[in-house]
C-alpha cells in the first residue's frame, strides 16, 4: 500500500506578536496547513517558544474568525525568499485543578 503526499491547504490569516527585539507586528501571510504541521511565513524575525497570534481572513462576518494562540516550535530563515519559516504548535488553555 503505498502513501501519497497530500498538498497542504493553505490559509490566508493576519499573524500578530512581538519579534525578537519585543516589537509588535502585525502581518498578513499565509498559513500551509498539512497533517504533519502548520506553518507560516513571516517577514518579522522571532524567537522559537514566541507566542503568536493566528487570524483567519477573508471568512464571513458571521463566524467570527478570533486569533488562536500558536507557539512558534522552529523557526527557519530562508535566504532566497528573504523570510522566516514557523512551524506552529497550537497553545491549549490551562486548566485550573481546585
Amino acid at each position: 500500500m503505498t502513501t501519497h503526499a497530500i498538498a497542504p491547504t493553505i490559509y490566508r490569516v493576519e499573524t500578530s506578536g512581538w519579534d525578537v527585539d519585543e516589537n509588535f507586528f502585525v502581518e498578513k501571510t499565509d498559513l500551509e496547513w498539512t497533517e504533519e504541521e502548520k506553518t507560516i511565513h513571516l517577514q518579522h524575525p522571532v524567537r522559537k517558544g514566541t507566542v503568536v497570534f493566528v487570524r483567519l481572513m477573508g471568512v464571513d462576518a458571521n463566524e467570527n474568525a478570533f486569533p488562536v494562540a500558536y507557539q512558534a516550535a522552529a523557526v527557519t530563515y530562508r535566504t532566497h525568499e528573504r523570510c522566516y519559516d514557523v512551524s506552529l504548535l497550537q497553545m491549549l488553555p490551562r486548566t485550573h485543578a481546585g
